[in-house]
């Protein structure tokens, strides 16, 4: 196969992409991202017909054009990672390329709401319908175990434990258990025991959320849900999970256990933020902590 070909280029593609999902167990976001970015490198390489192991110029258009920096590194690994991919397996002539350094980053600290926030918002949700009540289960869910969107649409009804605990299955499929709190295991099993029937159907039975139109929730409602009840985003859940655990004395080696991160570097952003929480504490609570000098 070439990759100047654009027959073979859709083929690879479409190889790959179900490589990603059956094997490495990505999300359909992710995948989507990687096919997306995957694409936009072959419509530069047939526009501008460059070679396929050029990626760096393919990075200085990207560059030119204004991407943010975030979107540059991804697509850098989207498409170097597929050519590894490519010739690991064969597909497509062995051929040394330049191994493109992705862009240095400002450290851009997550959003993370306090304690006093989310307690405040999670104690005055409604639960008076069915559909307020799964809602409150979601976000108690979120918060209890800091879980990604993606594995929280997967749970099924089996992952949940009668120690108060859940089964999850994340990124690469890795299974992890994780604790849930009182009032988050309260939740659901109200939802479990008195008004999931109300959504369920054949096709969603074994789903632990379901959607208003009886099928697994989307990751996309589940967006919605948290926008509307929060006014915030989930991933903002999950980062406020991870600092508050920090704040109360957690090992980072434990939150990078619960969070599903394989490197310990992606944990470590969360110290950043008590840190710098913990001196804007320091500054309004010392005697001399307000002084000017």
């Amino acid at each position: 196969m070439k990759l100047d070909n654009k027959e073979d280029q859709i083929t690879l593609v479409i190889k790959y992409i179900g490589y990603l999902k059956d094997v490495k167990g990505y999300s359909t976001n992710t995948t989507t991202s990687y096919k997306n970015d995957i694409k936009q490198y072959f419509k530069f390489l047939n526009r501008k017909t460059k070679k396929y192991y050029e990626i760096d110029e393919f990075v200085k258009f990207l560059i030119k054009s204004n991407y943010a920096k975030s979107s540059v590194n991804r697509k850098i690994a989207s498409v170097s990672k597929f050519i590894e991919w490519c010739q690991e397996n064969k597909y497509i002539e062995e051929i040394k390329y330049k191994k493109i350094k992705y862009l240095k980053q400002d450290t851009k600290l997550p959003d993370v709401l306090t304690s006093n926030y989310i307690n405040g918002l999670l104690n005055n949700l409604p639960v008076d319908t069915p559909k307020n009540l799964r809602d409150r289960a979601i976000i108690e869910l979120l918060y209890s175990s800091g879980l990604r969107v993606s594995e929280l649409t997967n749970l099924k009804i089996n992952d949940i434990k009668k120690n108060e605990s859940i089964k999850v299955i994340g990124k690469g499929n890795k299974t992890r258990i994780l604790p849930v709190t009182n009032q988050a295991y309260k939740f659901v099993n109200l939802w479990i025991s008195e008004k999931r029937i109300f959504y369920v159907t054949e096709d969603s039975r074994d789903y632990l959320f379901i959607g208003v139109r009886g099928k697994k929730i989307s990751e996309r409602e589940i967006q919605r849900i948290v926008k509307t009840k929060i006014g915030s985003f989930p991933h903002s859940i999950r980062h406020s999970f991870a600092t508050h655990l920090l704040d109360g004395g957690a090992d980072l080696r434990v939150v990078q256990e619960m969070l599903g991160h394989a490197d310990p570097s992606t944990t470590q952003i969360y110290t950043h933020v008590s840190k710098k929480k913990l001196k804007e504490k320091h500054k309004r609570t010392h005697p001399r902590g307000w002084l000017i000098h």
